[in-house]
């Protein structure tokens, strides 16, 4: 029967022997006795019946039965009401159920349907309640906690939270109500202990409540210690849930002050105490706050104190003066009203025997005992084989060596993990036997309440068995999920802590927390193995079943695990071994302190006020509250203490860039200093700006640990490392412009419209009408190679341009395309001007006209002052430089007065005048003709021969049969030979009648206007025979222009937009100042491929994105001697990045400059020039993209570089707003870096160290190998250290890798730009791709030898060089000629330590040179040319699978599909959580990628899938997108391989006729 006490029963069953399993009828669960059932009958004790291999557990002599008469426990203090009873049961029961066999494997828990579909788990929203209707209790609570600071004690289930929100919302309604400004805003803390507690509570206080509600937690990192995020919760959030280290945090940094709170909730108060977070914040802030800017407070525990006895009263007290509140409690009698109370009992067990250490265990030991993974093992086997039997350790063994093998590194097995694995292959584990032999007494007994659950509480069974230790709960979940009879009754999952242990099986995150307490919610699992993590605070489904493996050792341990059994008539069991007086004694202790802190409770008078909170001038008690030694930021507020120093200094370190073979944290290392006490030396990492801090004297170990962190934090601070919150200054990553997802290669940015200038060359010059007119001319003529093969000056007249400036530079030569081939013209200024009267003046206006409106049949109109350019023919006898006043060809000015044709005269129908005319027709004057030739051999009379006159008879016969035309016979049938003449042609062509003697003419026809700027492109500017035709002379007449004279003239206009765009140019050279740059270089960076020239920016731009990274990065190196590698990254991205160039290029209006349309053929006038009633428009616009502004910076370097080195390139960084500080020149680089670096020394005393002797002995041998002496050996020493190295005086390769990587790749960039002179980008690109890589880097330290000097103390950097050496040497070996041709590195697994030897080596020698490039060159070409030149090639080279796959699609014409990535993909919940804990389905031989063990860990990792017209073709799952895409493009490329009409069926792109795709490479290549 149930007592009448609050406790409710406590009984105490002590164990019995095993007796022989002889039962005769089946046994009935409902006699169980009080343990499932309210009455308790005495009932024979009867062991469970097992399989016939396994039939009865073995009878135990040495303890006779003991009855339990109902009288006071000695041992517990606690009376007993029942009779001794034990559990049982029946053959029945059991034998029906599949026992185990020894080919049984384990399979995931999960059993429902619901199991099924576990991929992602989410804190369950909580219904909200619109009615929330607290118990009376609750209200009271309430109303006290309005008026004053409280501290609520209640039990586990007993409401505590719903106060806390009922607080929150009147709190909200206040602060509304107050109505304060924006700067005056106050919000609410929510503060847990740990992180699932924060999700948790959040859904709670946001289902309950309208407040704008946000959650943080997690690490210290910068995402929950940012400006941004404070000010945005200050003015939008209403209440936030957080963690205790993160408020710490946020107010020990300045971002947060008391005064911005109006309430502060602790949940589990308890945890106030010693260095606790809580305690420290109501210490070091909360108490340093004037009183009427506190906020309020409102505690939460289940006790308030951990003490038992006498502490216990002064303990609570502690926690009241601590926490500035008053303790309240609630009466049970109205808490039993609400919650339920489990029935408790004492279940004991015999001690285990003493087990001997198994053999496996033994043979591991004595075989594997180097292998560090299996040490907690090792350590831990023999208390796990006490504890809970041989089969449990022997089965923890299978699973740590499973999972050591699994989770391996790359590359083949250590020779002890192999001999591990092979020694636990060869013993395999039978099944578990119900047993001493395999499970101890305590796990048997277990066994035996479980099975009694099982049937007695059938489908509603709901429980958790809570243990102690990490290894404990995997054991005993692995053994029950293989016990057979409790398959399909116990869905069995392990819920631990989170503690950050070293092998991987024992931890659990967070988020698998959360999604355990999920499941276990919605039934998915029925029983939990759990640690104390299920104890505090966790919104735990409540349970009718808890038992207590392993005992409670707290006052709080025990009330809150015993709250997890508040279902209806529930359970609690603790398990506890007969005659340990330690436990027993323990448990006790819990009890009496249970009801000393009730009685203290309960006694607690509601009037009576806590003792004073401390004084503000009472020194001696803020000492007490106050550390004695703090640093503060007065800009932040932020507030350093000797307590947070530690914290940071970790934190700090943390941030460090490192790589997987180093753990970079500070090392403390205390040191007794005799009498006076301890001093403490802290070494920073390498890469850290000081390396070494030692602490003052103190009285103790832990202060002086934390006078070195707090000094560190000081000095970290003052060198700028520490920002002003006292926060690691993170560099942000500024996102690639390149990232994001990969679409078809043709896709574009979008363009904006921009201005583009005039030349001011052309502006107008004012003149006195009248005046004699000084002209500066320039001569446009042909190169006198091409001009010869064109014909020589008879074909192509020298012409003039006469302008009235003279030419501010000299003009480049430049390339047109005449009669289809490129031909250079040259523009060549004469000094001396012409002075012209203005009657010549006019004349050469009107040639001007005559000549422009010719050749764009177009009719132009320019007043003569606004005339900016006057065009003149030169004597054919003309040779430049003679003066043009006697050079102009006046009798061919004055021809082409009038654009009206003349007849030819007969004396000018000699041959010579005739080749010189260009004729016209009379009645078409807009038909012009050069003529080729008199063809003198045919006759008017003669037939035209049909062979030679194809075409014009061709189309003669097509208008006879259309009816167009008729025969001579006038029969409108196709004509005889006989009528075939050419009168008769002619009569029909030309409609006339000619004499006998008309001469016939061959004859060109004057085309439009043509493009001569770039290649033909088009059929009507491409050379074409069947433009050649013939005309009787009689229809002609003589234009005012000569044939030489136009065809040059034809090419004015091309010249003139070159000449425009070269004026351009000159002007922002001038504006920017870029004299020191070539002309031709420049107009070349200023001019998009759009333009259509034989000539535009990108390689120039290639060459100058590298030169700036290479100036940009030793600028950052220089600079910056304090800033780690990840700083000088980030800052390098800002300064290189096109957001930074698109500012510059912008701020200098480079757009106004900038060539980026083709020439204009069909509407392209002269300067100034009208055209009928259109006007000319001064103001014109062009389309550039940002990313086009961005690279005209780089080409415009590119150009500099290769007008005058490194020195004007540097010049031209400058006037391109480029920031380089206070360097003028190149020079200067080397000089501010001697004068920081004496500077330096000056104060840490860097340059009296000694190298030892085998430092010394390797810089000779690197010397020599690359013949370079070093004249600071310390540099090369830097070059080889890595960041493991622990020596205080050492410093990491980091930032010398930083600067290496520039200056090779700016070498490599260089070559491969002279080399392929005609190659494109983009083929430039992917040989430098496949010449400066980690795997060619790698192999070239091999190769050096580099790899022999590096410093570090990282075991696995050892392995994995030595892997890599090994496989280059069996390349080597298995070669037939033994040597390694080709890429023969790409295969090869390269640790990233040995390409970054390379870069850090370049980098030493680059700066112990002075930054002498000259140097460094010669370096690059003795060391890498050759090298390159041997192994790197078109032929050979290995191009990326994703440009193959991007190219292949556009081959075929398609053009949507591309990559997709997305973040946060995991495993599904099941399988992870089985896998990461250990259990799950055994395999030893699924070896799995590391981004399957990423997934089945729980880490958060990405997924790429490639999707062709939305299709997903492959996917991938990793946290490194290059590798993922890489993947899902392989794959992708087999699928289409293997399937020829896969993409036919899937792209519905328009195919277009077009020539067929060719990648770049191969283009390059024909």
């Amino acid at each position: 029967m149930r007592p009448d006490n609050d406790e409710g029963d406590l009984l105490v069953f002590e164990d019995e022997p095993f007796l022989p399993a002889v039962v005769t009828a089946p046994f009935s669960y409902s006699k169980v006795p009080d343990l499932l059932s309210s009455s308790c009958q005495g009932l024979p004790l009867l062991p469970a019946a097992l399989t016939p291999a396994v039939n009865a557990f073995p009878h135990r002599t040495a303890s006779p039965p003991v009855v339990a008469t109902p009288s006071s426990n000695a041992r517990t203090g606690v009376n007993t009401s029942s009779p001794t009873t034990s559990f049982a049961t029946s053959n029945a029961a059991t034998s029906a159920r599949p026992q185990p066999r020894a080919s049984d494997t384990l399979i995931d828990t999960p059993v429902s349907s619901t199991a099924a579909h576990l991929s992602e788990v989410v804190v369950p929203e909580v219904a909200r309640d619109p009615f929330l209707v607290p118990r009376q209790y609750q209200l009271e609570l309430f109303r006290k906690a309005l008026k004053s600071n409280i501290i609520a004690v209640m039990d586990t289930g007993s409401g505590k939270t719903l106060v806390a929100v009922m607080l929150i919302r009147e709190m909200m309604q206040r602060e509304q109500d107050a109505q304060r400004s924006p700067a005056e805003r106050k919000i609410c803390f929510f503060v847990v202990n740990n992180v699932p507690l924060v999700m948790q509570q959040a859904s709670v206080i946001r289902a309950n409540s309208a407040a704008e509600v946000i959650g943080l937690c997690g690490p210290k990192e910068a995402n929950n210690l940012s400006q941004d995020l404070w000010a945005y919760v200050l003015d939008e959030v209403d209440v936030v849930v957080l963690t205790a280290q993160i408020l710490l945090d946020v107010l020990l940094h300045g971002f947060l002050t008391m005064s911005k709170i109006h309430l502060l909730i602790f949940d589990e108060c308890h945890h106030t105490r010693k260095n606790h977070p809580f305690c420290r914040i109501m210490k070091e802030r909360y108490y340093t706050t004037p009183d009427h800017e506190r906020p309020k407070i409102f505690g939460m525990t289940a006790s308030p104190s951990l003490e038992s006895g006498s502490r216990m009263e002064s303990s609570a007290k502690e926690l009241e003066s601590l926490m500035d509140a008053k303790v309240y409690t609630v009466d049970q009698g109205q808490v039993l009203a609400f919650i339920e109370r489990p029935r408790e009992f004492i279940i004991q067990f015999h001690p285990s025997p003493q087990y001997q250490t198994t053999i496996l265990t033994h043979r591991l030991r004595e075989q594997c005992s180097m292998v560090d993974r299996l040490e907690l093992l090792f350590t831990s086997a023999a208390d796990v084989l006490q504890h809970l039997g041989p089969w449990c350790i022997n089965r923890l063994w299978q699973l740590q060596v499973e999972k050591l093998v699994e989770v391996k590194d790359n590359g083949p097995l250590s020779a002890a993990t192999m001999v591990a694995a092979n020694i636990v292959k060869a013993m395999p584990l039978p099944p578990p036997k119900y047993s001493e032999a395999y499970l101890s007494p305590k796990v048997l007994k277990l066994i035996q309440l479980l099975r009694v659950a099982a049937v007695g509480l059938d489908d509603d069974f709901c429980g958790i068995v809570f243990v102690k230790r990490r290894d404990t709960a995997i054991a005993l979940c692995l053994l029950l999920q293989e016990i057979e009879e409790f398959r399909g009754i116990f869905r069995v999952q392990i819920l631990a802590g989170h503690n950050n242990e070293s092998e991987k099986v024992m931890r659990m995150s967070y988020r698998d927390q959360t999604a355990i307490i999920s499941h276990f919610r919605n039934k998915t699992y029925n029983l939990l193995v759990a640690t104390s993590v299920a104890e505090e605070g966790l919104d735990i489904q409540p349970c009718n079943f808890v038992i207590r493996f392993d005992p409670a050792t707290s006052i709080i341990s025990y009330i809150q695990s015993r709250g997890r059994a508040r279902k209806s008539d529930s359970r609690y069991i603790t398990m506890q071994e007969l005659d340990n007086r330690t436990e027993e004694a323990t448990f006790e202790k819990i009890k009496r302190a249970e009801a000393t802190m009730k009685e203290w409770c309960h006694n607690l008078d509601e009037d009576r006020v806590m003792r004073n909170p401390v004084d503000g001038d009472d020194d001696s008690a803020l000492e007490k509250l106050m550390p004695s030694q703090t640093y503060s930021v007065a800009s932040t507020g932020a507030l350093l203490t000797l307590d947070s120093a530690i914290a940071i200094v970790h934190y700090y370190c943390s941030t460090l860039a490192g790589d997987e073979f180093c753990s970079l944290r500070p090392d403390f290392n205390v040191m007794s200093n005799g009498s006076s006490g301890f001093i403490c030396d802290l070494t920073l990492p390498p890469n850290a700006p000081i390396r070494l801090v030692q602490s003052d004297r103190t009285s103790t170990k832990s202060m002086a640990k934390k006078s070195a962190a707090f000094k560190a934090c000081e000095k970290l601070h003052t060198l700028g490392a520490l920002n002003d919150n006292l926060l690691p200054i993170i560099p942000d990553r500024p996102k690639d412009e390149g990232t994001g997802e990969i679409r078809a290669l043709d896709v574009k940015g979008e363009n904006k419209s921009y201005p583009v200038a005039s030349p001011k060359f052309w502006a107008q010059v004012p003149r006195r009408p009248g005046e004699d007119v000084s002209l500066f001319g320039c001569v446009i003529e042909l190169a006198s190679k091409d001009l010869e093969l064109l014909g020589g000056k008879e074909r192509y007249r020298t012409i003039c341009l006469l302008t009235h400036r003279p030419l501010p530079c000299d003009i480049p030569p430049f390339n047109l395309y005449v009669d289809g081939a490129r031909r250079l013209m040259t523009l060549r200024r004469i000094p001396m001007p012409v002075v012209v009267d203005e009657e010549r003046l006019i004349l050469l206006q009107q040639f001007t006209l005559m000549i422009f409106q010719r050749m764009c049949r177009k009719t132009f109109e320019c007043l003569l002052e606004d005339t900016p350019y006057f065009v003149a023919p030169l004597a054919l006898n003309y040779c430049a430089p003679q003066s043009l006043q006697t050079g102009i060809s006046w009798n061919d000015v004055l021809l082409g007065q009038s654009p009206d044709p003349l007849p030819i005269l007969d004396e000018e129908k000699t041959e010579q005048s005739i080749r010189k005319a260009v004729l016209t027709l009379r009645y078409d004057h807009g038909r012009d003709f050069f003529v080729k030739g008199i063809m003198r051999e045919f006759r008017m009379c003669d037939i035209m021969p049909q062979d030679r006159f194809k075409n014009e008879l061709a189309a003669w016969d097509a208008a006879i049969a259309k009816g167009k035309a008729k025969d001579e016979q006038g029969s409108g049938g196709t004509p005889g030979n006989s009528s075939r003449t050419f009168a008769s042609y002619f009569k029909w062509k030309y409609v006339g009648d000619f004499g006998d003697d008309d001469i016939i003419l061959s004859v060109d026809r004057v085309r439009k206007m043509r493009n001569h700027l770039q290649e033909a492109v088009r059929s009507e500017d491409q050379p074409d025979e069947r433009s050649t035709t013939i005309v009787p002379i009689g229809v002609c007449m003589r234009c005012s222009v000569l044939s030489d004279v136009l065809r040059a003239s034809q090419l004015i206009p091309s010249v003139l937009q070159s000449l425009d765009s070269t004026l351009l140019v000159q002007e922002v050279r001038e504006k920017v100042g870029l004299l020191e740059v070539h002309l031709d270089y420049l107009q070349e960076a200023f001019t998009t491929s759009s333009a259509n020239r034989d000539f535009q920016y990108e390689r120039l731009e290639l060459l100058g994105d590298s030169f700036l990274k290479f100036t940009s990065t030793i600028r950052l190196y220089i600079v910056n001697p304090s800033k780690d590698e990840g700083h000088l990254h980030a800052n390098r991205i800002r300064v290189i990045s096109n957001k930074a160039l698109l500012g510059h290029s912008t701020k200098l209006e480079l757009y106004r400059y900038v060539s980026s349309t083709p020439f204009p053929r069909k509407s392209w006038r002269p300067t100034r020039f009208i055209v009928g009633k259109d006007p000319w428009k001064e103001g014109k616009s062009h389309e550039l993209s940002n990313k086009t502004l961005a690279d005209i910076v780089e080409s415009s370097l590119g150009a500099a570089y290769l007008s005058g080195g490194v020195t004007t390139g540097f010049l031209a960084a400058k006037a391109l707003l480029i920031p380089f500080d206070e360097f003028a020149n190149w020079d200067d680089f080397c000089r501010v870096y001697y004068r920081d670096k004496a500077a330096k020394e000056s104060l840490d005393g860097r340059s009296t160290l000694v190298l030892r002797p085998s430092h010394l002995s390797g810089v000779r041998e690197i010397g020599e190998l690359f013949g370079y002496k070093f004249k600071d050996p310390l540099l090369f020493l830097e070059a080889m250290t890595h960041a493991s190295h622990i020596r205080s005086d050492a410093i990491c390769y980091q930032r010398l890798e930083f600067l290496g990587d520039a200056v090779l790749d700016f070498q490599v960039i260089q070559y491969y730009y002279e080399k392929y002179h005609n190659a494109s980008p983009g083929v430039i690109t992917l040989i430098k791709d496949a010449s400066v890589n980690n795997s060619i880097l790698g192999a070239l330290s091999i190769k050096w030898g580099l790899y022999k000097y590096l410093n570090h103390f990282s075991p696995t950097l050892i392995g994995a060089i030595s892997r890599a050496v090994t496989a280059l040497e069996e390349k080597k070996d298995k070669s037939p000629t033994n040597t390694l041709d080709g890429e023969y590195w790409h295969d090869v697994a390269m640790p990233k330590v040995l390409g970054d030897l390379v870069e850090s080596t370049l980098g030493a020698i680059f700066v112990d040179s002075g930054f002498d490039f000259e140097v460094i060159s010669g370096v690059f070409k003795r060391m890498m040319r050759p090298f390159l030149d041997e192994h790197v090639n078109f032929e050979s080279i290995n191009i990326h699978p994703t440009k193959r796959l991007l190219e292949l699609l556009q081959s075929q014409g398609c053009c949507k599909f591309g990559f997709e990535t997305d973040n946060a993909v995991q495993s599904s919940i099941g399988t992870k959580l089985l896998r990461r804990l250990g259990l799950g389905v055994r395999s030893t031989h699924n070896h799995q990628t590391p981004q399957q063990q990423n997934a089945e860990e729980g880490n958060v990792i990405m997924r790429c899938d490639f999707k062709i017209h939305d299709k997903v073709m492959a996917t991938a799952t990793g946290d490194h997108v290059e590798d993922m895409r890489k993947q899902v493009a392989i794959e992708t490329m087999v699928l289409l391989k293997d399937d020829p009409q896969l993409l036919g069926g899937l792209c519905t792109c328009p195919k277009r006729r077009r020539p067929q795709h060719m990648s770049v490479l191969d283009r390059y290549m024909q």
